[in-house]
């Protein structure tokens, strides 16, 4: 087993980071496009303005708590330090670390924005969704941040690769494919609190991968810190935290007798290892009731009341179980195929005693899996992709990469694996060439004319029924739709579209987008930049190209066979 990481092998692994951000830079999209999303950037900008988790100030935070989603008014206990104490204060549902962590970002675009007015009044003179805007280059940065985890967690696919006795080539291969074949790639664009969670609990997996090699005090702090922080990002991921928590206290108790490991700790030091492990996280947890409290007037809510009211709960599990593995719109088995080598990996990983890495993976899996089924939303709604499994998308890679790694016995002929790994890149690139909004505006208004719901559902759950359907239709799936958008946008043939042609029925709807940003490639924040502020892009080339030039130069150093 791969127990220590050497110079070369963290070459192969920052190789596959460059490489990864470089293509994620220049596809990112830019300012937050979803509400969701502009609630966390408001937190962010709240914080840094006045100090407080209170979000207004902006047009898009007044717009915001107008549109009453994404944030919720505070209670009358709110103290001082934390926000304003009356009622009129409004709060983010969503968690506070994923605000608090683009901080850093947020400071340097407040940065570049003071020397750049002329960008920021043009951003400023736009709308989006018919809310003014403001703040361009600390969108501009803190969505970034996104991009910039995307690769960070390709790199940490690569590392675990490398412990678990796969080479280097194999690795470099396992940890650029994550990045660029599965649906990872599509939703590192965005500006979602998933991609951040899913850092966290990759970040806390792969300490806990050190861990079952050789007990390092070090990697119990890193797995304690990034379970607490992913549990801040997203509260969602807590039966990931769990499953995680029960393999460390595990490994830990299971220290004695296994003097093939390095540093076996005795008892009062496998004690030790459990509290680093557990107490950051009990913070974490801490923080997470009292800012419950402080904003919400209860331990255990954190701004997610009115959304439970509204039914937030109470889906059909059979329709999202189906929709999250098999539907064409937004299935696993579509929207990454070559995870299918996961099967293949689990034989393999039983036959070199690794069985439970197989079953830590099927943990982590169910984990994401099991708690979206209640959710009515299960799809993860304008996204490319069911984000809701997103979180435990690394573990699974990194067990599917030894379906197609070589091997004495290679049960995945070769050809097949390399079949699958370029239908998956095939599936993700109109995910990112084509705005999911722009998508999934067309599709509903095509729906709207296509499904036929029972005329006793009110009006919401009459939309929700249709866009559950929309997903299970082959005419409408996401990544042929995309492609379908994709062919008449390269052949220069408008922005007006038949609906006929896009989501194969009879019918004469043409559609249009309604937003300027979803015409053409405008949700690509270069274009974006350059077509509508006016604005030079010869700095984010620059900068692509010097991090696909350091990740070719680590390539070819950390892969020279001699």
């Amino acid at each position: 087993m791969g127990e220590f990481i050497g110079i070369i092998d963290r070459r192969v692994a920052l190789a596959v980071f460059f490489l990864i951000l470089a293509v994620y830079t220049a596809t990112f999209n830019g300012p937050a496009a979803s509400p969701d999303a502009e609630v966390s950037f408001q937190t962010t900008s709240a914080l840094w303005r006045t100090g407080s988790l209170a979000i207004g100030g902006t047009p898009e935070a007044e717009a915001l708590i107008d549109y009453a989603r994404g944030a919720a008014p505070g209670s009358s206990s709110v103290r001082a330090g934390v926000g304003a104490s009356d009622e009129a204060s409004y709060y983010g549902w969503y968690g506070v670390a994923q605000a608090v962590c683009a901080l850093p970002f947020y400071a340097l675009g407040r940065l570049v924005g003071h020397f750049t007015p002329g960008i920021e009044e043009a951003y400023g003179a736009t709308l989006r969704l018919g809310a003014g805007r403001s703040e361009y280059f600390a969108h501009l940065f803190v969505g970034w941040r996104t991009p910039l985890m995307g690769a960070m967690t390709a790199l940490l696919v690569a590392l675990a690769c490398i412990r678990l006795g796969l080479t280097r080539r194999q690795s470099f291969i396992g940890g650029l494919a994550y990045g660029l074949t599965t649906f990872a790639w599509p939703q590192a664009l965005a500006d979602l609190s998933d991609v951040q969670a899913t850092f966290f609990v990759a970040l806390a997996s792969y300490a806990l991968l050190v861990m079952r090699q050789r007990y390092s005090r070090s990697a119990a702090l890193v797995l304690g810190f990034s379970a607490g922080l992913g549990l801040l990002t997203r509260v969602g991921v807590a039966p990931l935290i769990v499953c995680i928590d029960v393999a460390f206290v595990l490994v830990c108790l299971q220290a004695k007798g296994r003097g093939a490991l390095q540093g076996a700790p005795q008892q009062d030091q496998r004690l030790a290892l459990l509290l680093r492990g557990l107490l950051p996280q009990a913070l974490a947890l801490a923080i997470f009731f009292a800012l419950n409290y402080l904003r919400f007037g209860t331990l255990l809510d954190s701004g997610y009341g009115e959304a439970l009211r509204g039914g937030l709960f109470g889906g059909d599990p059979l329709t999202a179980g189906l929709g999250l593995l098999i539907s064409p719109g937004k299935g696993l088995l579509w929207m990454a195929p070559a995870l299918l080598l996961v099967f293949s990996g689990a034989r393999r990983a039983g036959r070199h005693g690794r069985s439970g890495l197989a079953l830590f993976a099927l943990c982590i899996f169910l984990g994401a899996f099991l708690p979206a089924l209640m959710i009515r939303g299960w799809h993860g709604a304008w996204c490319y992709g069911p984000r809701y499994l997103l979180p435990a998308l690394p573990i699974l890679w990194v067990l599917a990469v030894g379906g197609f790694a070589r091997s004495d016995i290679d049960d995945t002929p070769r050809p097949v694996a390399i079949a699958l790994l370029l239908l998956s890149l095939l599936i993700q690139v109109p995910g990112v060439l084509v705005d999911s909004f722009c998508y999934h505006e067309m599709a509903v208004q095509a729906a709207r004319e296509r499904f036929e719901v029972s005329s006793s559902l009110a009006p919401a759950d009459a939309e929700a029924e249709r866009f559950d359907a929309l997903h299970f239709d082959f005419g409408f799936a996401a990544p042929w739709a995309h492609w379908r958008i994709l062919r008449q946008r390269v052949a220069d043939l408008g922005e007006e579209f038949e609906a006929r042609e896009i989501f194969r029925y009879e019918t004469s709807l043409r559609l249009v987008p309604s937003e300027r940003r979803e015409h053409g490639f405008g949700h690509l924040a270069w274009v974006h930049l350059n077509r509508d502020l006016g604005g030079r892009i010869w700095p984010a080339v620059g900068l692509i190209l010097a991090l696909a030039g350091a990740g070719l130069v680590l390539t070819s150093r950390a892969l020279d066979r001699s």
